[in-house]
């Protein structure tokens, strides 16, 4: 019997769906699959089409309308039937003993949620050249709880694409349930930190573990896509509720403060940016009106913009070891 779902939001992924979905269904368990397709306008639905009737463990579903990745992923929430659920983004693999290993820890642990560092990797790059996402270096376990998830998610603890609210967990299906925990629709930016932040003040117990077999695969141009400002604000508008929410200790609403600090000041750049873009001065010079920490930081941006130096860190992760994927999997 199938004891972990994995599921898969899709949207215009036909170059690399039937990859996503061979890799869970190759795992060394028996597993369940299921794929959401939300409303794809390429070839994406027409591939899962065939793999669901070539596998009877696959599952796939295509949304009435497109909602974006939270509604795909809650949609396929609501089809699973085993005890453990995790994600796999469409563009990522997994390696074939990853789930395998992910329930080894589970039943060995009293955790709600099993997350192993990430390896990410380039076109091209074979998963062994890949570099770990949250550590370069073994950590064995360790138990997270909200305030440091939260600043592990803070590009001044974090670094660079370095965030825990990027990791894939297996999560225990009940917890989810039984506090109600879903995915923010509303929002297509950092849905995954507050689903994560959430659980967590729900009273999760949040495992991290060494890489187990989850690859991500790096795009060219994916640092510097333009995100919507109304984007970013779903971001600042989650961090707010998580600190008028339950289940926050001192320690933890400190954290968040220093996220949210870090959400406004991203949320006044963008509006910053639109402005200029708009010819709006008004709206310019509103930005300006932001708490000092916030304004201050944006006048250091404009300066580091006019000097051409960039905000943020670019390159392909010079200076980082390679995963050695054999040491730090077990593979």
């Amino acid at each position: 019997m199938e004891k972990v779902s994995l599921v898969i939001p899709c949207y215009n992924a036909a170059a690399t769906i039937e990859k996503a979905v061979s890799s869970a269904l190759m795992q060394t368990i028996p597993v369940r699959v299921i794929v959401v397709d939300d409303c794809s306008t390429d070839t994406s639905f027409d591939i899962l089409t065939r793999l669901a009737a070539q596998y009877p463990q696959l599952t796939v579903r295509r949304q009435d309308r497109n909602g974006g990745p939270g509604a795909a992923r809650n949609a396929g929430l609501s089809l699973v039937q085993t005890e453990w659920v995790a994600p796999l983004d469409s563009d990522d693999f997994l390696l074939p003993g990853r789930m395998e290993k992910m329930l080894a820890h589970a039943e060995a642990a009293s955790a709600d949620f099993i997350a192993d560092d990430i390896i990410r990797i380039w076109p091209g790059q074979e998963p062994e050249e890949g570099v770990r996402v949250w550590r370069d270096e073994p950590v064995g376990v360790v138990r997270i709880d909200l305030a440091r998830f939260v600043r592990e998610n803070t590009l001044r603890y974090a670094g660079f694409r370095r965030e825990l609210g990027y990791l894939k967990p297996m999560m225990l299906a009940s917890f989810l349930r039984s506090h109600n925990i879903l995915f923010r629709e509303d929002m297509r930016l950092s849905e995954d930190y507050d689903f994560y932040a959430r659980a967590l003040a729900a009273g999760a117990k949040f495992d991290v573990i060494d890489p187990c077999g989850y690859i991500a695969l790096n795009r060219e141009g994916s640092l510097s896509k333009d995100i919507p400002t109304k984007a970013m604000q779903k971001v600042v508008d989650a961090d707010l509720a998580l600190l008028a929410g339950p289940g926050v200790t001192p320690e933890a609403k400190s954290a968040l403060q220093e996220h949210l600090n870090q959400s406004r000041i991203d949320l006044s750049w963008m509006q910053l940016i639109d402005a200029v873009r708009s010819r709006n001065l008004a709206a310019a010079v509103k930005v300006f009106a932001a708490p000092a920490s916030v304004s201050a930081v944006v006048l250091v941006r404009i300066f580091k913009h006019f000097l051409k130096i960039p905000l943020y860190p670019k390159g392909r992760d010079e200076g980082r070891g390679a995963a050695a994927l054999r040491a730090q999997a077990g593979g």
